[in-house]
């Protein structure tokens, strides 16, 4: 398997608002406040995968997480 996008969380950017990096293979990044990945699982229903800043709730939120990534199914 190839690398096709990376994804973090960079602090520094935290100020912009857009702190979620999307990295492509080629070394080109984009600042973004929320990024998603649709796929499918094995019995061909949607999964969607996504990291949001500023999406934290309850307990992760007041120990300071301020990006969380979901699974939604």
């Amino acid at each position: 398997m190839n690398v096709v996008k990376t994804v973090y969380y960079c602090k520094a950017d935290k100020k912009t608002g857009k702190p979620v990096v999307v990295t492509k293979p080629d070394g080109s990044s984009k600042n973004v406040k929320k990024w998603t990945l649709d796929l499918f699982d094995k019995e061909g229903k949607p999964v969607r995968i996504e990291v949001e800043f500023n999406n934290s709730e309850k307990k992760a939120r007041r120990s300071g997480a301020t990006t969380v990534l979901k699974v939604l199914k």
